[in-house]
């Protein structure tokens, strides 16, 4: 039988996958997905993270607010984040920086983010963070602030190769999903080399980041990205690794266990 599988960071919780669950979770099964990270953006999904992990044990509820949802975060956003936490949430994310996103408010992000890393260092959580053209900011924060005795997990990502040994030092895990190949094959192709091994993580943040047509095996109406489609860049990360699937899996595996569960 093939080693399990591990999403490191999707939303498989979002409304726009609810008429489709039956049959993902049925896709999931047959490649073997034993664990997967769930996360809400914002208060107003939080509790649909919740509710969709207590009927799916494969889910690992993850609750945090969003860059791109801190403009309009309600007052009592961190008493909601909080409660979250003592209904079960297991893993700080999704949060971190954007200066992509119209309207962005840097110093309004960096408040929120610190506050939540902030969470996640005092009970030593798990973090998922977001970070889009924004890694000067990132990067001034993680040397600054407490962080977790775990470390850390950086969902998709795309800065500096040369930032690489230094995020490593503040126990950092990199997470890459396929989608990351559209834009700069060689650039993507070197960070997936360049990070060790034993600090890679997979995932495919769906319903979003659909892949191109090469590296995905599944699709959802209105191209919505088809969690299933983990398989696929399993075996992506693997052929740029110039490694084996199997031995590909069996390490993020560990890596997910040790950084996630543990």
């Amino acid at each position: 039988m093939p080693p399990a599988l591990y999403d490191a960071h999707n939303h498989w919780a979002e409304e726009k996958l609810r008429s489709f669950r039956e049959d993902i979770s049925s896709a999931l099964t047959e490649i073997i997905l034993e664990k997967a990270i769930v996360n809400g953006t914002c208060p107003n999904d939080w509790h649909e993270v919740l509710e969709f992990a207590q009927n799916e044990t494969r889910a690992v509820p993850a609750v945090g607010l969003h860059p791109w949802k801190v403009n309009h975060a309600p007052e009592d956003w961190q008493q909601q984040f909080t409660t979250a936490f003592e209904n079960g949430a297991r893993v700080v994310g999704e949060i971190g920086l954007d200066q992509w996103i119209d309207g962005h408010d840097i110093e309004r992000q960096q408040t929120a983010f610190r506050w939540q890393l902030a969470y996640a260092a005092h009970y030593n959580l798990p973090v998922s963070i977001h970070c889009l053209r924004a890694i000067g900011p990132l990067m001034e924060t993680l040397r600054t602030a407490n962080l977790p005795k775990r470390g850390i997990h950086l969902h998709a990502y795309n800065g500096p190769i040369e930032l690489i040994e230094e995020l490593l030092s503040y126990g950092a895990y990199f997470s890459f999903n396929a989608e990351q190949l559209k834009h700069n094959v060689n650039k993507a192709s070197a960070v997936i080399t360049r990070v060790p091994i034993d600090r890679v993580l997979v995932e495919t943040d769906a319903p979003y980041l659909l892949p191109e047509p090469a590296y995905r095996i599944a699709e959802l109406p209105d191209a919505l990205n088809h969690p299933k489609n983990l398989l696929a860049t399993y075996q992506t990360v693997a052929s740029i690794r110039k490694i084996q699937s199997d031995e590909l899996s069996e390490r993020v595996a560990e890596n997910f266990h040790t950084y996630f569960l543990n």
